[in-house]
C-alpha cells in the first residue's frame, strides 16, 4: 500500500491521501535555485516537535557565532570570605570539569580561613519546565529541568545489579542531596518501575521498586531536581579534598564588583560542538539552554525562552517573509504547543545550509541515515549520507526535515510533517523512509 502512494506521489505534483486519520504537510524544492518540486500543505501550521532544533540551531550559530564558549567562573570575595559559583548556562558541564576547577581555585586562595559557597543563578529565568510539556514527562530521559548552572544533560544515571544475588545500585554524576529510595526484589520477571519527585523542593529524589531478574544489571536514566545546589555542593566537596574549607552553599547573586578574584574558569566545547551534539542525539535540555542563551546575550539578563523564542520568530518572518503566523514555546519542541509551516523549516535548512559562516558546522550537526544519530538506523538502504536531516517525534506527532543528495547528483531540501494517531509513530517512519528513498531515485 505505502510503495503504491509513494509512485503516486512521483507521478504526481500533488502526494495523494495518505493512511486514513493522518494530517500531511510536505514540501521538496531544490536546493539550488528553489524551485518546488513536490508540496502539499506547505504553509499550514503542524507540531514540528524535535524539528524545531533546527530553528535553534540556526539561531544560535547566527547569533553567537559557531566559535562560542560559554565561561561558568569561579569567583572570590577574599575580604568577606565568600566564593561565587556564577551560571553561564553552559549546558554539557561534568562533574570532572568542576573538580579540575575546585584544584585551581584552592591553588590561588590558598588554605587559609573559612569559606561560605553561594552559587549564581540570575543569568537565567527560573522556570525548569516550560508550557506545554506534559508532566507526565518529567521523569523521563528526554524531559530534564533547563538551569542556568546543569551538570551534564540534568540527567541521573543509575546502575542496579542483582549479580550474586543482592541488589546493588551505583548513581552517577555524584549528588549530595540525592534521595534514592529502592524496593527492588530479585525474581523470576523483570517489573522495573520509577519515579521522580522533588522538583518543589530543588532537591533530587527518586524511588525504585519492583523486581529485577537474578544475576542481571540494568541501567536507568532519570532527569533530577535541584543541579545547582547540586554541583555547587559538589565543588565545595572538591574545595574541601583540596584544603578550603567551605562553611556554607546556598543561592545568592555575585556582586558586581571588579575587585571579585577570578579564582577558576570552566571553559564549555565550543558551540559548533555542542549543536552537533543537540542536534545528533536530540537533546533537549541542550535546545532549551541554547534558546535562553541567545536571549541573554542578545537582550541581557536575565535570558529566557520567551524572549529566545521572540527572537527565533523575528528570524523566520525574516526568512519566509509571507509565511503564515507561528508560534513557538520552546526550543526542543517538546511543547505541544508550537506550531511552524514545512515552509519554515526548509527555509531555515536552506539558511543553515548555505551559510559562508557556518554552513559546514549546520549541516554537520545533523543526523546521518544509516550512520549516527537519531537516523543511524534508518534510510540504510540508501548510500550513508545521501540524506541528513532533524526528526522530530511525539506520540502523535513524526517529523523529518533535510537535506537529500538525490542519486542523479541534484541536491533537495525535504520536509514532511505528520499528525498521526497515538502508537503510528514507526508506521509514519516507514513511509517517510520509503518517500525520501523514492525522491532519491526519482531526481
Amino acid at each position: 500500500m505505502i510503495s503504491l502512494l509513494i509512485a503516486a506521489l512521483i507521478a504526481a505534483p500533488d502526494l495523494p491521501g495518505t493512511p486514513s486519520g493522518w494530517r500531511t504537510g510536505l514540501l521538496v524544492t531544490d536546493a539550488s535555485d528553489g524551485t518546488v518540486l513536490l508540496e502539499q500543505n506547505p504553509t499550514s501550521l503542524f507540531r514540528p516537535a524535535s524539528t524545531v532544533k533546527l530553528v535553534t540551531s540556526l539561531l544560535a550559530l547566527d547569533r553567537l557565532g559557531p566559535s562560542y564558549v560559554y565561561t561558568t567562573e569561579i569567583l572570590a570575595d577574599t575580604i568577606g570570605g565568600t566564593i561565587y559559583l556564577t551560571g553561564s548556562g553552559a549546558p554539557l558541564l561534568s562533574a570532572e570539569d568542576v573538580a579540575r576547577a575546585a584544584m585551581e581555585t584552592a591553588a590561588r586562595l590558598g588554605r587559609s580561613g573559612a569559606w561560605d559557597l553561594r552559587y549564581d543563578v540570575s543569568c537565567f529565568t527560573g522556570e525548569q519546565h516550560l508550557p506545554g510539556w506534559d508532566p507526565d514527562d518529567w521523569s523521563r530521559a528526554y524531559c530534564p529541568p533547563v538551569e542556568a548552572i546543569c551538570i551534564g544533560d540534568n540527567i541521573l544515571e543509575i546502575v542496579v545489579s542483582s549479580v550474586d544475588g543482592v541488589v546493588r545500585t551505583w548513581t552517577y554524576p555524584p549528588l549530595a542531596d540525592l534521595v534514592l529510595d529502592v524496593d527492588l526484589t530479585i525474581g523470576p520477571l523483570e517489573s522495573l518501575r520509577s519515579l521522580v519527585d522533588g522538583w518543589d523542593a530543588g532537591r533530587p529524589e527518586v524511588s525504585l521498586s519492583g523486581t529485577i531478574r537474578p544475576g542481571t544489571t540494568l541501567i536507568v536514566y532519570k532527569p533530577f531536581a535541584g543541579a545547582p545546589l547540586e554541583l555547587a555542593s559538589w565543588l565545595a566537596t572538591k574545595l574541601g579534598e583540596n584544603g578550603l574549607s567551605v562553611m556554607s552553599v546556598s543561592g545568592g547573586q555575585a556582586p558586581d564588583d571588579s575587585l571579585l578574584l577570578r579564582a577558576a574558569v570552566m571553559y564549555s566545547d565550543p558551540l559548533s560542538q555542542i549543536v552537533a551534539s543537540m542536534n545528533k542525539w536530540s537533546r533537549n535540555m541542550v535546545a532549551e539552554q541554547l534558546m535562553r542563551t541567545v536571549s541573554l546575550e542578545e537582550c541581557g539578563a536575565p535570558g529566557s525562552t520567551g524572549s529566545g523564542c521572540d527572537l527565533a520568530g523575528e528570524m523566520l518572518a525574516r526568512l519566509v517573509p509571507d509565511g503564515p503566523s507561528i508560534q513557538l514555546a520552546d526550543g526542543s519542541g517538546l511543547s505541544r504547543l508550537n506550531r511552524l509551516a514545512p515552509v519554515h523549516l526548509a527555509a531555515v535548512i536552506l539558511a543553515g545550509a548555505s551559510s559562508l559562516s557556518y554552513g559546514p558546522e549546520f549541516l554537520a550537526s545533523l543526523p546521518v541515515n544509516g550512520v549516527d544519530g537519531t537516523l543511524s538506523g534508518r534510510m540504510t538502504d540508501l548510500p550513508p549520507g545521501a540524506f541528513r536531516g532533524k526528526t522530530g517525534t511525539l506520540n502523535d506527532t513524526c517529523a523529518i526535515a533535510g537535506i537529500l543528495h538525490a542519486e542523479s547528483g541534484r541536491t533537495l531540501v525535504v520536509v514532511i510533517m505528520l499528525e498521526i494517531g497515538q502508537g503510528q509513530v514507526y508506521r509514519a517512519r516507514n513511509w517517510q523512509d520509503e518517500a525520501i528513498t523514492a525522491l532519491y531515485e526519482a531526481y
